[in-house]
């Protein structure tokens, strides 16, 4: 058993409770059976309350004093009817509290009981200033997606403790002094150690939902962002009329584009389908939101679906509409059904006014649900659209483009490489190339960054000569049996050896020795993980702050990245498309593609502008064969050389946005 000591407190983990399946007034005290023990032993605290108040806190001050004392956190959801009190102490949170808690952190478990069973105003707002209480506000909204009379009155909750155990309530009580002491509660307990079910799952994702504000009929807001205005209806009267608006409604302005975006945007409107070819960085996505806003705003549309492959990717596109959709001028939903999100069902019932987050393995359903009417207001965007050319795309979604009234393609490289029906596909189903801006252009707008390019001259070893052989018998023993190897088949084969050849090692060793800066905001591609591995032994001698981010990791991993608390990140394709990560400014090309597309897609990471640093050069290391006199490494490094050597055209001041 975990134990932590906290002055006279002593926590274990959750899993170590002597927990009930229920608790109930009468038979059970809530605070002293359940809430005070629990909270001991979390780290989080996700609770969701019809009410909330600060006199709730301090009667659960013993277990929330320990939570606070190890730096523990409360994510709180709440209908905005809160007491005067307890609004004012929240408002000052943002200002300048009393701070009587300011030190007691380190002080000990008692001063902090103390302080909020005896000054609960005041510990409420260092609370929430010391970023230890987070608080938003569920606002009801009617079938129209206007604020109603109706309260949010949904209680639940989630404790996490430091091994990632959960338990999860949903209940009766508020997180009031009356919801815990005064009135007669029950509540159901669930663990996730023993959660056949998965309602411990299903929490999780309710509470996810509410805090990311994707909950339907409800709008869920930061308490920053809650006005007098918006809150004066419920501290006066809950049935007052309809409530403001918790955001003013922003100017129906079209976003600002670069020069090239709108001549982007003009191609498309006068098409109404095809694809935008634009390098990495140059603004797809926004040229993509400003073509939904000029569409919506002319009521030539009233439904948006986006579809491509990958989380991440989806999950920056959800974080550009939050910000974009407030210009469009009427109230729209996004929905998502990708990854742990199933919301398809939903936005079917009402596409109108709605945006669809689609992975393109789900969109079949989606697409051959709407009606023709529907389909002709709709925008269909494929981001990444080299993707959709796939042969289980072609088998899965033939023809339910066609409907679409306007349909857009984007991608840095729409070409699929060495498939002529997969490019066929996409120009029959979105259209043909309307627009191009490529590496070049950006570079000499300034729109992108230059780079240096750092090619490494390698020998492949005997290991990779007995590999060679492998593969040439391979195909000799296929064409015997009867089953030849394709062309394409082989050169794949025969790529495997090189992405994987352990003769760059030695290289590698000696650049990085030599420059080992290379490796600060740096990404690094390899072909598999054991390959990796060993580069990981190289990089383990320079520095500490790195990791892995191949298939199945967390997407908190690029965050960390992102925030600089990881300096050098080594993956495999998974990072080539959706990563926006300004500060990156080296790549290391283990694994080079024989095509451009890939190398296209990874070298564009690392090319954006980061305002923090106007004068950045970018760096690509690639590594590149030096057995022949041509090959497709010494083609790539030719065009790689040549695209290095491109500087500025313009001005600084040229290239901000029209």
């Amino acid at each position: 058993m975990k134990i932590h000591e906290a002055g006279n407190a002593v926590t274990s983990n959750l899993r170590s409770l002597p927990l009930r399946i229920s608790y109930r007034t009468g038979r059970d005290n809530l605070v002293q059976d359940f809430y005070v023990p629990a909270l001991r032993a979390a780290v989080l605290y996700r609770r969701a309350a019809g009410y909330f108040t600060s006199a709730g806190l301090s009667v659960a001050a013993q277990g929330v004093a320990d939570l606070v004392s190890r730096g523990g956190r409360m994510l709180l959801v709440a209908s905005p009817h809160l007491d005067d009190e307890d609004i004012a102490a929240l408002q000052a949170a943002g200002t300048n509290p009393q701070d009587i808690l300011a030190s007691i952190v380190i002080k000990g478990f008692e001063q902090i009981r103390h302080a909020l069973e005896h000054d609960r105003l005041n510990a409420l707002a260092w609370l929430s200033a010391a970023g230890l209480l987070e608080v938003k506000l569920a606002l009801k909204l009617d079938n129209d997606g206007h604020y109603c009379n109706g309260i949010y009155h949904e209680k639940m909750g989630v404790l996490t403790d430091s091994v990632q155990d959960h338990v999860a309530f949903s209940g009766s009580s508020n997180e009031t002094a009356g919801g815990l002491i005064g009135n007669f509660e029950s509540i159901k307990v669930f663990r996730s150690w023993q959660d056949s079910e998965g309602r411990v799952a299903e929490e999780l994702e309710n509470f996810a939902a509410l805090w990311d504000n994707t909950t339907p009929e409800l709008e869920v807001i930061d308490f920053s962002d809650a006005t007098e205005e918006i809150l004066r209806p419920y501290k006066q009267n809950r049935t007052a009329g309809t409530i403001p608006k918790a955001k003013l409604e922003a100017d129906n302005e079209a976003p600002r584009l670069w020069a090239h975006q709108q001549r982007a945007l003009a191609a498309f409107l006068a098409a109404k389908a095809g694809v935008i070819e634009m390098a990495t960085g140059t603004g797809k996505t926004r040229l993509a939101l400003a073509i939904c806003q000029h569409l919506s705003a002319t009521s030539d549309i009233e439904t948006i679906i986006v579809a491509t492959d990958g989380v991440d990717l989806l999950d920056q596109w959800y974080q550009a509409l939050l910000e974009a959709l407030e210009s469009f001028g009427d109230k729209w939903a996004i929905h998502r059904h990708y990854h742990a999100y199933k919301n398809r069902t939903k936005f079917l019932l009402l596409p109108e006014r709605s945006v669809m987050l689609v992975s393109r393995e789900f969109l079949p359903v989606v697409l051959n649900r709407l009606s023709a009417a529907q389909a002709a207001k709709t925008i269909l965007i494929h981001d990444e659209v080299h993707g959709l050319g796939s042969p289980s795309n072609r088998k899965n979604l033939t023809g339910t483009g066609a409907k679409f009234a306007y349909r857009l393609g984007l991608s840095a490289t729409p070409e699929r490489e060495y498939d002529a029906e997969g490019n066929d596909f996409i120009e029959r189903e979105i259209g043909p190339i309307l627009f191009q801006f490529g590496l070049d252009d950006a570079i000499r707008k300034r729109i992108l960054v230059p780079f240096e390019y750092c090619p490494v001259g390698y020998l492949p070893d005997e290991e990779d000569g007995v590999r060679i052989q492998r593969v040439y018998a391979m195909r000799t023993t296929r064409q015997q049996e009867g089953k030849p190897m394709r062309q394409e088949e082989f050169w794949t084969e025969l790529a495997k050896v090189y992405k994987t050849s352990r003769a760059k090692l030695a290289p590698f060793r000696h650049l990085i020795a030599e420059r080992p800066e290379l490796l600060t905001r740096c990404v690094i591609f390899v072909e598999t993980r054991d390959y990796g591995e060993e580069v990981l032994d190289i990089i383990h001698q320079h520095r500490h702050d790195f990791h892995t981010y191949f298939g199945g990791e967390d997407s908190e991993t690029l965050r960390r990245f992102a925030r600089g608390e990881i300096e050098c990140l080594l993956t495999c394709h998974r990072l080539s498309e959706g990563i926006d990560i300004q500060t990156l400014s080296n790549v290391i090309l283990f694994s080079s593609a024989r095509a451009p597309l890939e190398t296209i897609q990874r070298i564009g990471r690392c090319l954006r502008k980061d305002p923090a640093d106007p004068n950045k050069v970018a760096t690509v290391v690639d590594f590149v064969r030096q057995d022949q006199e041509e090959s497709s490494d010494l083609a790539r490094a030719a065009w790689l050389t040549a695209l290095s050597n491109i500087r500025f055209e313009l001005k600084p001041t040229d290239a901000k946005p029209y």
